[in-house]
């Protein structure tokens, strides 16, 4: 069951949508029974015809009949509010009474939303005019902001105006307000109120996060992330498109979860397309496809990326163009288009040249080539290279200045990250482990989220295996499953779920195994990442062999893998090729599949799996399906 304010827009033919408004009749007369005020009146023969008549205006509503309750303590205040009521409804006599006949209310959402604006301006018109002002800003606030210190730190002590907004019913104790209040509330505000509410709390939120950024190192990070989410909306309001999006990308920047990335989206497209045509615009549209890559929309990311790549740089605006390869360079290296990823790291260097960036940035060019190095296999090239940087990062300012287009702590991460990377591949697990733990050292220190450090923290878990610490490991990964399922990551989720297939593996778990690598290769689908889809395959088909499972299976998920490694010409295709090569011994001749569409079944019948789909979008090394499996057969028999 999923509950929200909003309407999924399309629903699923199988979904059932359904509108809650209201209570039923006997609901409703059982909650007024209960009610301190409403229930005395009730409970008095005099009054009892002004409860039945205001059962029959509020139609069961929660919220109307909580309204109605903070009137009743005064049978004149709720006899009066019940007048204006009447007068504002916009239902008919006979809509309304028939909630007595059948039990359920007829009205619809715009009578009820009317009703509560009726009701609202009733009772916030009766209030002292410091209460009446006090919550037409708690309205023109956004939700998450109605915090008593926020509140108190922007316009003072409130106590007395917040005891009459609570004796109303408007306010909760906790500066609570239901949507349908808040919005009457807002509309009544008038925009002169509202427009100093978006200049109070947005100067509020910018000031808070210049002073977490001044002192990241220290642990401010969830502060940042707080104040820059918090501004945006204010910001916006007040049409100060780029401070907004300067805000958002500092904090997708920190903050990669899937609720942080679909929150930001949406203002980051509004940016873009109210700034398109302007200087600003092409930053700006460069921080929305930024999102869009995270979100795992590549494709509509590259072709923004691509477009802007070139215009910026035709316009001499050398310092967002550096920006703007960098982000090409990972959508080229996660589709596996390595040698082009190589080619884009050099102009961004020329970039960065161009623009007088600092060192910092250029350091970060160097990890980009790195990490690509990496991909393509040259791991003792890479950690001679990351030694050195290290040495060299020693010399660097602690903070970037304003000729950096980089976070300091970022490019540190980055480089330890690559060595680790390095140190794995060449088996050297103490090294990695170490490298890993400065790594975390980092990352907790800044203040990252929980996700962030579980990312990081996970890095452990291959040295921590290797090592036969399996306990540590089991734990770790445990750990990280249940921190990337509460922030509902799909692609951290698949990687943990390999890992621990990893582990179940090494305890000769065979069928646990199995069972963790199909979800993970589910999971991985939902992001179409060559590489990551491609060692799902490799790794699916050891644990089906240990399983005694049927053989052509998993000769198809290995071929697989191996076409994804030929195509991009990845550096583990040998090693690759060397496991098909034995795994071909281990069935008859006739067995490989006979052409691409039949591998193309055999793999897919794992859900999710959209193997031909992966296949069109890798680099066309073979003309086609077919071809790259008769080639890779040839080669893996003759290696």
């Amino acid at each position: 069951m999923l509950t929200s304010r909003v309407r999924p827009q399309p629903v699923h033919p199988r979904v059932l949508a359904l509108p809650v408004h209201s209570l039923t009749l006997e609901e409703a007369a059982l909650l007024a029974r209960q009610s301190p005020n409403l229930g005395r009146l009730l409970r008095d023969p005099a009054h009892r015809p002004l409860v039945i008549r205001t059962l029959k205006l509020v139609q069961g509503h929660p919220e109307l009949l909580k309204l109605a309750e903070a009137q009743a303590s005064s049978p004149e205040r709720l006899t009066a509010h019940l007048d204006a009521a009447e007068e504002a409804a916009t239902a008919g006599t006979a809509q309304l009474e028939a909630f007595f006949r059948t039990g359920e209310s007829a009205l619809g959402t715009r009578e009820f939303l009317g009703a509560l604006h009726a009701w609202t301006k009733s009772v916030s018109g009766a209030l002292p005019e410091p209460a009446r002002i006090l919550f037409h800003r708690l309205c023109s606030m956004e939700e998450e902001d109605r915090e008593k210190s926020i509140i108190k730190m922007n316009w003072g002590e409130v106590a007395s105006p917040m005891q009459e907004l609570t004796g109303a019913g408007l306010v909760d104790s906790a500066y609570r307000i239901h949507p349908g209040v808040a919005e009457a509330g807002r509309e009544q505000a008038g925009p002169e109120l509202r427009k100093s509410v978006d200049v109070s709390l947005a100067s509020f939120w910018i000031a808070v996060f210049q002073r977490a950024l001044e002192k990241e190192g220290a642990g401010t990070g969830e502060r940042i992330l707080r104040a820059g989410r918090s501004a945006a909306p204010y910001l916006m309001r007040q049409r100060c498109w780029n401070e907004a999006a300067t805000l958002l990308e500092q904090v997708i920047k920190r903050d990669s979860s899937p609720a942080t990335i679909a929150g930001a989206a949406p203002l980051l497209q509004r940016i873009a397309e109210v700034t398109e045509g302007t200087v600003e615009g092409l930053a700006n549209a460069g921080v929305f496809a930024k999102t869009l890559r995270k979100a795992g929309r590549t494709g509509e990311a590259a072709a923004i990326f691509g477009r802007l790549e070139q215009q910026v740089a035709e316009s001499r605006e050398y310092r967002l163009a550096s920006a703007i390869a960098g982000e090409l360079t990972n959508l080229l290296q996660d589709a596996g288009h390595f040698a082009e990823a190589l080619t884009m790291v050099e102009r961004k260097k020329d970039h960065t040249r161009r623009a007088g960036l600092g060192p910092w940035t250029q350091l970060g060019d160097e990890v980009y080539r790195l990490q690509i190095l990496n991909a393509v296999g040259r791991h003792e090239e890479v950690l001679a290279a990351v030694q050195a940087l290290r040495e060299e990062m020693k010399g660097l300012p602690e903070s970037g200045g304003e000729n950096e287009n980089v976070e300091p702590w970022h490019v540190r991460e980055a480089l330890l990250n690559t060595g680790q990377l390095a140190s794995l591949a060449l088996q050297r697990w103490q090294e990695a482990l170490s490298l890993n733990g400065e790594v975390i050292q980092v990352t907790v220190s800044r203040g990252a989220t929980a996700l962030e450090v579980a990312r990081t923290r996970y890095n452990d878990y291959g040295p921590l295996l290797r090592l036969q610490r399996y306990g540590e490991a089991r734990t770790l990964l445990h750990q990280c499953l249940a921190v990337s399922e509460s922030a509902g990551d799909t692609a951290d989720l698949g990687m943990v779920h390999s890992a621990i297939a990893n582990l179940e593996e090494e305890l000769e778990h065979f069928q646990e195994a199995a069972r963790h690598e199909g979800t993970a290769l589910r999971l991985r689908y939902s992001t179409l990442l060559p590489r990551t889809c491609a060692i799902s395959h490799f790794n699916l088909a050891n644990y089906l062999i240990r399983t005694n499972a049927d053989a052509r299976l998993a000769l198809a998920h290995r071929l697989a893998s191996v076409l994804i490694s030929y195509q991009a010409n990845g550096g583990e295709l040998p090693e690759r090729l060397n496991a098909m090569r034995q795994h071909l011994t281990l069935v008859s001749p006739s067995d490989p599949p006979a052409s691409f569409d039949e591998l193309c079944r055999l793999v897919e019948q794992t859900e999710g799996v959209r193997f031909r789909e992966l296949f069109s979008r890798l680099p066309q090394r073979a003309a086609s399906g077919d071809e790259a499996l008769r080639t890779v057969l040839e080669m893996a028999r003759g290696h």
